[in-house]
Parts: structure tokens; C-alpha cells; sequence
């Protein structure tokens, strides 16, 4: 069966979706777990999903942290978690958000925690950039404090981070989410696959490398949330090689030292920083009352505010209302983070992603050329037609669907993804020799050899789009015109969509509202129709529809009138025909509609997906030059009235930052090294508005 929300199968024993975490429940009645009601999903993580809910029993709010069933099911694994979350029910500290209850029964285990109402420290930085160095001392307090209790107990959280520290209305400071947390002195713990865990912004060399983790494998952490408090920068970046080249960083490099970034830095907290920083653990402070010693000889502690007579939790809700659930808490996390306020949105600085959007052409919503809520039916010979050929088109193999079921569970490491991948020789072949293409590849570094290195140095996601275009059948030798003009045709496809893709997933990294498989398989599919178009017509008809379209059509009218049909419908029919999952039917049907429709009439659920990748696309045409072969290159993306507040809320966007357009650019061109016949040498322009070869 499949789960109505995201599409993920799922057995009929079932309770709850292992993908967007929707209890299957069959009526609408809230789910209960025990005397626990759940009222609303309220984040996502790699561990589980976290739901707001009430104790009958006692008449009181909790948090409900229901476990991903991939990491119960296995009767050790299972136990091995249920010792450790008793022990963590031990933490009673006033900077630990609290575990009340450990439920269990019926195949789902969670946890029932307290409460707290309040922001992340990610979500406050984003309204107050700049601290105060008392507000930085009295942060770093909490977070110090809730570490010795939790380090006296034997506990390393592993996953310290900026939205892993949470400041309440009542004036505290509290540590939350321990769900990668382990004994220091354990052998064994619910992470031990083998594969690095964490936030690779923030994780230890020792994480990295899988080394001794300690308590001062969390000091090492505080290092870089305390290098980003006073610098207002991460000490780590990535300009390209994602998370390969971030762990490299981690391991290898020490970082720029902070005074360099701001002089005002007082020099204790400077070499306490770079100390706490340092590759070694041995290397760095005994404890976290050592750090406490040092932080006593700088400002006094400064409870933060809010400012405008707010409370913490106003923040949190402002900056998440509208936001969909969907793959919120993603463990890979951005934390550049530009402050962009209202009237920030009204002065687009050049080279940024609210220039280009203002750049783009304003839609004219008063006169819709192809109404996408009612669209004209397809006659019925072309129906037909349309049926007949995509019957024809290869399914999709079993390889694809257990990489799907493998990427739905968001504790899967590269070497499970290895494992599928090299059952299938060619498959490993070509992943392979893409990791040691140009694109990827340091220079002068020696080949990679092995699958689960390979995937690990591409990243889990940019491997998933590798294998989809590698698996899908060859449209290229299909149709009435297959020659080398068609096979080009059919790349620039793929590379649109591949470049679709990884913007969507880099540029959700910063609101989280999407999740980045979900963007992945969007990206990815979205323009599936066109391969269908590409085989079913003529080149006559193909020519047709390209001067149309050039004459100034718009792309779906100008398919409609010259086909008989749009990209979406085909798309629609090959997704039936590839049996691909309902969240990818649907965004099909409606990844239009920002070009030509409100928002009040996208579909709730899909609202942050849809922007998203509109946002991606109009990147996306910015940064590339004109290519007249393509049949859908003069078609431009526009947007409509009240979209450009989505880029603040709920995406939150660093909008007016060069930094983020300028790191697009550069996964532009390492993408472009994938597709040698398209582009040559030094065709991008990632800092001028260009146009884009495929629409």
C-alpha cells in the first residue's frame, strides 16, 4: 500500500510512514500512543519525528519523539536504544531539554520529553545577527553546564549545533535532541553502522575518520557554534565538493583564525576558540568546566532578549508559519545565515537570488494562456497515440525501486547504497567514472576504486540523480529522429534536470521545509514528459513546436497547440507507467503553477516544493547562455503576485546574500563538466543574468 501523504509503500501492518512520518491511521481521529495524544507533526530529524502532544493522564503538553521503525526492528538494536534512554532519563538538568517517558508497544518505540516554548539559536540568530559578547558567554553557560552533566553520565551528544540549542521564553538555555548521543564508554550504541553521524558542519575529526568520540568531541562542536557567534561565519565551508570536501576540511585544515574576521574579538576568547578547534582531542580543553574557567574572565553573562517585546517562541513561529513538515530537521545542515529582513526584500542587491527573481518576468494573471486548475482535454486519437508509445517505454528496474526504499530511510549510509549499486556491474562502472570525472575528482588525486568511497565523495543525493539518468531506457535511439540532434536534445534534458535538482536541495538547506530527497526525485522527474515528446514526435512536429515557442508562445501553450497535449501530461502518464510515487504525480501536475497562478490555489502540502524549485529554475536560467538548438530555450519562467514573500517565509532564503548565487554558480559548473558535448569551456556566467538552453 502506499501512504497518502508522500507516496512511500508501505506494508499493511504498518502504523506509521517511515518516510514522512504520517500515522496511517483510518479516520481522522487524532492518533494516540498509550495516554499520549498526538495533536501535530512540529519537526523531522534523522532519528524520528517529533509531534506536539498532550498526557491525558496528567492534563499536560509534551513533545512525543516517535523512533524510526528502520532502527527498532533489529531486537539488539532495539535494546541497545531503550538502555540508553533510560539512562538518558537520568539527565534531570535544568539545560536538558528532559526525557518523561520512554513508550513502546505495538512495534513503535518513542519518546515523550517535556515541552519547552521557546527558539533554536539558528532561529534567533536569524532575527539578531550579532550578539553581544555577554549574550555569547551566557549561551555558551547553558550549553557548557548541560554538557558537564550529561559528559558526568558517560553521554556525548555528538550533534551539537546551532538548532540543536534552544532558548526558551523563560530566559534559559536548554540542549535538545540527544538522539545520536552514545556512552563514552560504550563499545556498541543505536548509531554503530559503521557510517560518520552528525552535522558535518559541526562533526569532530574523530567523528569523521571513526575514532575515539569523547567529551571532547562536543567541545570541538562548541569550537565552531562559538566560531559563528563572534565571526558571524562558519569556520568550514564548502565552494563545491559538498560534504566530501567539508569532512576533508574537518579533518585536515585548521580555519582562518576569527580575529581576521572581527578585530573586536577579545583575545581570550580568540585562542580559546582555535584551542577548541584543535585536530587532536587530547589537543583541546580537559573538560567543559575548563571552557566555563576561561569564560569567566570575559564579559559577564547577559540573559538574550528578543527585542520588540516578544517572547522566543514568537520567533519560532514566525519563521515557520506556512512551512510544510515535510522533511523538516534534515541532519545535513547550512548555516551561513544571511540576515534578510522585510524591507531588505525591496533593495536586490546585484548577483543575488532576489535580483534574478525580480529580474524575471512578472506574470500577467488576469490572462492565463493554458488554465492548469481545468485544462482542455486530450482528444481521444492522441490519447491513444500518447498511450501506445509510453506502453512501449521500458519500466523502470528493481535496481531504482530498493534505492528508493533505501533513501527513505534517513539512516542509510554510502555503503548501503554501495551494496545495491554493486550487484549491477555497469551501474558501479559509470558511478566510478563519474567520482573520477573532472567534476569531482581533486586534482592530483589518485582514482577511487571502491563504490561505497565513490558514493560517499558524490554524496548520497548527487549519486541517487547519477543513478536515476543511468537507469532510465535511452530515449535517444528512440523515436522518428534518432540521431546525434536528438541525443543532445535528450542530455540537455538530464542536465537541466540534474542541475534543478542540486539547487533545490543546496538552497532547502537553509529553511529545511523541504526535504532533500524529496527535492531530488522533483528535480529529477519534473520534466519527465519532454523525454516522452523527444520519442513520440516527429522532427517535423518538434520543429513546429520550437518556433513557436521562440516566436514567444508560452512553453505549455505552444505544446498544446502544436501537440495536442503538455510536457505534464505526458509526464503524468509516464509516472503511472513508472509506478513512481504520488508526491511525484502530483508536483508534476502543479510545477507550473507559479508561473501563471497565485499561491492561494497551489496545493498546501506542496507549497514550499513548488517555490523551491521555481526559485531553482529561475537560478538556473540566469546562469546559462543562450542555446538556439533546444526546443524550449526562449521559454522564461515568470512569477506571480505573493510569491516573492516565499523566499523569506517559509523558505527562508538568504535572498540578498552574493554568497549563496556565487556557490550556485560553482556546483553549475561542476555540473556542467558531466556534459561535455553541451557546454565548452568558460560558457558560465554565474554573476550576470544570462538565459538558460532548457526551460
Amino acid at each position: 500500500m502506499q501512504c497518502p501523504g508522500c507516496g512511500a509503500w508501505y506494508a499493511k501492518t504498518q502504523k506509521l510512514c517511515s518516510a514522512c512520518g504520517l500515522f496511517l491511521t483510518e479516520n481522522d481521529e487524532p492518533p494516540h500512543l498509550g495516554s499520549y495524544r498526538l495533536i501535530e507533526k512540529i519537526g523531522q530529524g534523522g532519528m524520528g519525528i517529533v509531534y506536539r502532544g498532550v498526557d491525558e493522564n496528567l492534563d499536560r503538553e509534551v513533545a512525543v519523539k516517535v523512533l524510526n521503525q528502520k532502527l527498532v526492528e533489529d531486537p539488539i538494536h532495539a535494546e541497545r536504544f531503550r538502555r540508553e534512554a533510560r539512562l538518558h532519563s537520568q539527565m534531570m538538568h535544568g539545560n536538558i531539554v528532559k526525557v518523561l517517558d520512554v513508550y513502546e508497544d505495538d512495534g513503535i518505540i518513542a519518546l515523550v520529553m517535556e515541552l519547552v516554548h521557546g527558539c533554536s539559536l539558528r532561529e534567533f540568530l536569524r532575527e539578531k545577527p550579532v550578539l553581544a559578547w555577554g549574550e555569547i558567554v551566557f549561551i555558551a553557560n547553558g550549553v557548557l553546564s548541560g554538557l558537564t552533566a550529561a559528559h558526568a553520565l558517560g553521554i556525548v551528544h555528538r550533534d551539537l549545533k546551532l538548532s540543536n540549542i534552544f532558548l526558551t521564553d523563560e530566559g534559559g538555555v536548554k540542549i535538545m535532541d540527544f538522539g545520536l548521543a552514545k556512552l563514552s564508554n560504550a563499545e556498541d550504541d543505536i548509531t554503530s553502522s559503521g557510517a560518520a553521524v552528525g552535522t558535518y558542519y559541526y562533526m569532530a575529526p574523530e567523528q569523521i575518520i571513526g575514532g575515539t568520540i569523547g567529551p571532547r568531541t562536543d567541545l570541538y562542536s562548541l569550537g565552531i557554534i562559538l566560531y559563528r557567534l563572534c565571526t558571524g561565519h562558519m569556520p568550514f565551508e564548502s565552494t563545491g565538493g559538498g560534504e566530501f570536501e567539508l569532512m576533508e576540511k574537518q579533518v585536515r585544515r585548521m580555519p582562518e583564525r576569527p580575529e581576521t574576521l572581527n578585530p573586536k574579538i577579545p583575545k581570550p576568547m580568540v585562542e580559546l576558540i582555535m584551542q577548541l578547534l584543535q585536530k587532536a582531542p587530547e589537543d583541546r580543553p580537559s573538560d567543559a568546566a575548563a571552557v566555563q574557567s576561561v569564560l569567566r574572565g570575559l564579559d559577564a553573562p547577559v540573559s538574550p532578549q528578543p527585542g520588540k517585546k516578544r517572547k522566543f517562541s514568537d520567533l519560532h513561529a514566525g519563521l515557520t508559519s506556512g512551512a510544510s513538515t515535510q522533511g523538516s530537521g534534515k541532519a545535513y545542515e547550512t548555516d551561513t545565515l544571511g540576515s534578510i529582513s522585510s524591507s531588505s526584500l525591496s533593495e536586490p542587491m546585484p548577483g543575488t537570488l532576489l535580483w534574478v527573481f525580480k529580474s524575471s518576468a512578472p506574470a500577467d494573471v488576469d490572462h492565463v494562456p493554458l488554465d492548469l486548475r481545468s485544462p482542455p482535454p486530450i482528444k481521444g486519437s492522441t490519447l491513444a497515440r500518447l498511450r501506445q508509445a509510453i506502453a512501449g517505454i521500458p519500466a523502470l528496474p528493481d535496481t531504482w525501486l530498493e534505492v528508493q526504499h533505501l533513501l527513505n530511510d534517513p539512516m542509510a549510509a554510502p555503503s548501503d547504497l554501495a551494496a545495491i549499486v554493486e550487484r549491477d556491474q555497469v551501474l558501479a562502472a559509470h558511478l566510478l567514472e563519474q567520482c573520477n570525472s573532472p567534476a569531482f575528482a581533486t586534482p592530483g588525486s589518485k582514482p577511487v576504486t571502491q563504490v561505497a568511497l565513490a558514493i560517499t565523495r558524490l554524496g548520497m543525493d548527487t549519486a541517487h540523480d547519477l543513478i536515476l539518468q543511468h537507469v532510465v531506457p535511452d530515449f535517444s535511439a528512440a523515436g522518428e529522429a534518432a540521431d546525434a540532434s536528438r541525443s543532445l536534445a535528450v542530455q540537455r534534458i538530464w542536465f537541466h534536470a540534474m542541475a534543478v535538482a542540486h539547487f533545490a536541495r543546496l538552497l532547502g538547506d537553509y529553511g529545511q521545509v523541504v526535504e532533500r530527497h524529496f527535492a531530488s526525485l522533483f528535480g529529477m522527474l519534473h520534466d519527465i514528459g519532454k523525454l516522452v515528446i523527444l520519442q513520440v514526435e516527429s522532427e517535423e512536429r518538434l520543429q513546429q513546436l520550437r518556433q513557436a515557442i521562440a516566436e514567444g508562445t508560452p512553453s505549455l501553450q505552444a505544446e498544446w497547440e502544436t501537440l495536442g497535449y503538455t510536457h505534464i501530461d505526458s509526464g503524468m502518464m509516464l509516472a503511472l507507467r513508472w509506478k513512481l510515487p504520488r508526491s511525484v504525480h502530483r508536483f508534476i501536475y502543479f510545477h507550473h503553477h507559479p508561473c501563471w497562478h497565485t499561491p492561494d490555489i497551489w496545493p498546501m502540502d506542496m507549497q514550499t516544493s513548488i517555490m523551491l524549485l521555481h526559485m531553482a529554475h529561475i537560478a538556473l536560467e540566469s546562469m546559462l547562455d543562450h542555446g538556439e538548438d533546444d526546443i524550449w530555450d526562449a521559454a522564461r519562467r515568470t512569477h506571480v503576485p505573493g510569491t516573492e514573500r516565499m523566499l523569506y517565509r517559509p523558505l527562508l532564503l538568504p535572498a540578498n546574500d552574493p554568497a549563496v548565487y556565487e556557490r550556485l554558480g560553482h556546483e553549475l559548473d561542476r555540473l556542467k563538466a558531466l556534459f561535455p558535448d553541451l557546454f565548452r569551456p568558460a560558457t558560465s556566467k554565474p554573476s550576470q543574468a544570462a538565459h538558460s538552453p532548457i526551460h
